[in-house]
């Protein structure tokens, strides 16, 4: 029967059946797991090196996960795991212990979607790592990052997830239901999810309905003016028609639009409140100016004095 050393003797590989290589591939990351001999180590390694290269996918596969369980290995035996088929580099770069955030970082900027959700999928992702995901990672990963508990994600990576994927629906609502969104992401995403989870947002951060209270916080006013001039119409739509329903589209949400001088805005919350069309409002106020802006005042339903002050405003 062979010791330790035999295993992890070169030679052992060279003229070796299929299952007895799979034996050895086991032998090999039981040694680089424990802590054996530092020239049982050396040797581990090396026979790792020509393992990797095995003709068989099985060995491959069969070392790649067990060396999941290793806290080091050689840079260039993860990288010619990486380099592997699917059925290989995945549930090693899932699982391992060894691969640093460094490395994990470069495995994402390569591109390979594949490891990239892999790798969005570990149990434990730092927020740089998380950001790098974020920037760089296909739909795929970076919808299961956003699916992932134990991923740190900062506010940069929600920025990059909505510059990126604004219309991806459905993974903006998993985000906005994160216990760890920022509340600066909020005022960015309200605008872009559906009505449930636009509604769901309001309400946990208290955006709506005392709009009126909400604008009085400077910082608050100033992120959401932000907010508010980098979205689409769609978006700026979306978001209004859920607070007219929660009953925050108040003439305050209209002068405070006029105060920070978006009439983009303004004129958004002017169609989903008298039930036009934002280019025929649009159209309207750019053609008739004033006048135009107090018939339709007059088909929202505020009083004459409310209306007087959104003109003078407006003025």
């Amino acid at each position: 029967e062979k010791n330790d050393n035999d295993l992890v003797d070169g030679g052992a590989v060279g003229g070796g059946e299929g299952e007895g290589r799979l034996e050895i591939a086991k032998k090999v990351s039981d040694i680089l797991a424990s802590d054996s001999a530092a020239s049982d180590r050396e040797a581990a390694i090396k026979l790792a090196r020509v393992l990797v290269e095995d003709v068989a996918v099985s060995v491959r596969e069969t070392l790649a996960k067990e060396l999941t369980n290793c806290t080091f290995l050689p840079k260039d035996i993860m990288e010619d795991i990486a380099e592997d088929i699917d059925s290989v580099a995945v549930p090693f770069f899932v699982a391992s212990k060894a691969v640093t955030d460094e490395f994990l970082e470069e495995i994402v900027r390569d591109g390979n979607s594949a490891l990239q959700k892999a790798i969005a999928s570990r149990e434990s992702i730092s927020e740089a790592l998380a950001y790098v995901i974020c920037d760089a990672g296909s739909l795929e990963a970076v919808d299961t990052l956003v699916r992932n508990d134990d991923a740190r994600i900062s506010e940069r990576s929600c920025d990059a997830i909505v510059g990126r994927f604004p219309e991806e629906e459905s993974m903006l609502e998993v985000l906005a239901k994160r216990a760890d969104l920022p509340f600066t992401v909020v005022e960015k995403l309200v605008f872009k999810v559906g009505q449930e989870f636009g509604e769901y947002l309001i309400d946990k951060f208290q955006i709506a309905p005392d709009y009126s209270s909400y604008l009085v916080s400077l910082a608050k006013r100033q992120v959401f003016a932000r907010a508010s001039t980098s979205v689409t119409v769609k978006e700026l739509l979306n978001y209004l028609d859920q607070l007219l329903i929660k009953g925050g589209l108040t003439s305050d949400v209209l002068l405070s639009a006029l105060q920070n001088k978006n009439i983009r805005f303004f004129t958004a919350a002017l169609s989903v409140l008298s039930g036009k069309e934002y280019a025929l409002v649009n159209e309207a106020l750019e053609a008739g100016g004033r006048e135009a802006l107090a018939k339709v005042l007059n088909n929202v339903g505020f009083s004459n004095s409310v209306n007087g002050v959104i003109l003078i405003a407006y003025d």
